[in-house]
């Protein structure tokens, strides 16, 4: 038997091994199969739905415990039929909130509703007294009547509903007459705030302020560096603040001499109070600090006369400042510390300095009284903040042709904007 021929017999010899199970432990079995898939449903059936229309389609209550509110929805029967309902309501299942279904009414029971007709339906929710404050959601479904799927569903998906959610909310128990603190710092100075907190409720409650662990600051690369350490700030505060009592907490800042930049943190209050609970936290004061240097060369903005000319220059810090904008936009701030802005001005040309004329000062400025919180909630003193100032100064002088340097020294600003008129 040449090689060739011994080699088929032995690949015979092995495949019959195989037929008769004789080295089946040393084989892996592959096995196809073909799964069928669920049949969509046909285009058309879609559209075989009892045509309804339902207004409104969504509602939102804002509840306190144990308070109720009311509303009407009205359902129109486009069919040439009439068409029987019967309010269904329906609580989902995946939420962190859960509705039990006896906080909702909804009367008539039933209705039916004549061809080309409508009906009106009451809805009447209450939240139960000592309900936890958070976001509920409930549906209203009119008929059985669900949207197909080729996959089985563990919540029905009802075609005729109207969507629920009520935002169960309770007062704050202490009121805080500035949650927001920006402010304009020099390296190497200190300064001082005082926070007041109201107790509105009948208890004392318990505050543990302290600098929050989770500050942080980004720039344009990812974290950006701090102007100085949480351990420049110092807090002193009561353990507590009784019922009906107002009680401060007082800040302390030293700014460490080689600050410069910005500081961005809280104080968190560790307040017990459960109208803070839905926001994951304990209260707070935003902290905003722009800690900077004043500049010791001006700004220098060029010119051209081509004809002797009377010039009028306006000069005025911004009021607008990403400082305080900042702080108009977070509800209240305080930026006691920043001191009145000023400027020195020069007007330079080939023939020397000009001799320039102040004409006129306007001082305009803004108050917040706080934001969240309205003042007639609060002790009226202290309510009022000065959220920023703004100095315009209006300079004229009678200017020679020629090439022109107009020349400012900002103090206590840190930004400002200009105006040069040249003629009347």
């Amino acid at each position: 038997m040449n090689k060739y021929a011994s080699g088929i017999a032995i690949i015979a010899l092995i495949l019959g091994l195989f037929a008769v199970g004789g080295v089946s432990a040393q084989v892996v079995g592959v096995e196809e199969r073909v799964v069928s898939m669920p049949a969509m449903p046909a285009a058309e059936q879609f559209g075989n739905f009892t045509k309804l229309e339902i207004l409104p389609r969504y509602g939102n209550f804002r509840l306190q415990s144990g308070e109720s509110k009311e509303m009407t929805i009205t359902i129109k029967n486009k069919e040439k039929k009439a068409v029987s309902v019967k309010p269904n309501i329906v609580i989902p299942p995946f939420s962190e909130y859960i509705m039990d279904k006896e906080w909702i009414t909804v009367t008539p029971a039933s209705a039916d509703i004549p061809a080309e007709g409508s009906q009106k339906f009451t809805l009447k929710a209450s939240v139960p007294k000592d309900t936890s404050v958070g976001y509920y959601n409930a549906q209203i479904a009119f008929t059985d009547e669900e949207m197909p799927s080729p996959y089985p569903q563990p919540v029905p998906n009802y075609v005729h509903t109207f969507s629920l959610s009520i935002d169960a909310w309770t007062p704050p128990i202490i009121q805080v007459t500035t949650p927001y603190i920006s402010d304009q710092l020099e390296a190497g100075k200190e300064y001082d705030y005082e926070i007041k907190l109201k107790n509105t409720g009948d208890k004392e409650v318990a505050i543990a302020p302290k600098i929050s662990q989770e500050n942080y600051m980004y720039g344009p690369y990812g974290m950006a560096k701090s102007a100085f350490p949480d351990s420049a700030i110092t807090i002193t505060a009561p353990k507590s603040v009784p019922a009906g009592a107002t009680e401060s907490v007082k800040i302390h800042v030293k700014v460490p001499a080689d600050s410069k930049g910005m500081y961005n943190g809280m104080i968190d209050l560790g307040i017990e109070d459960p109208s803070l609970q839905r926001f994951g936290g304990s209260g707070g004061i935003n902290l905003n600090f722009n800690v900077w240097k004043q500049p010791t060369e001006p700004f220098v903005k060029s010119f051209t006369l081509k004809q002797p000319s009377p010039v009028t220059i306006e000069i005025g810090s911004s009021y607008f400042g990403d400082l305080y904008r900042l702080a108009m936009f977070a509800g209240g701030m305080s930026a006691s510390n920043a001191k009145e802005p000023s400027f020195e001005i020069y007007l330079e040309g080939g023939t020397g300095k000009a001799e320039l004329k102040l004409e006129k000062t306007v001082i305009k400025g803004g108050v917040s009284m706080g934001g969240q919180i309205p003042p007639w909630e609060m002790d009226s003193t202290g309510i009022y903040q000065d959220i920023g100032t703004q100095h315009i100064e209006t300079y004229t002088a009678n200017v020679t042709a020629g090439e022109w340097k107009l020349k400012v020294l900002p103090r206590d600003t840190d930004k400002f904007e200009y105006t040069i008129t040249i003629g009347e």
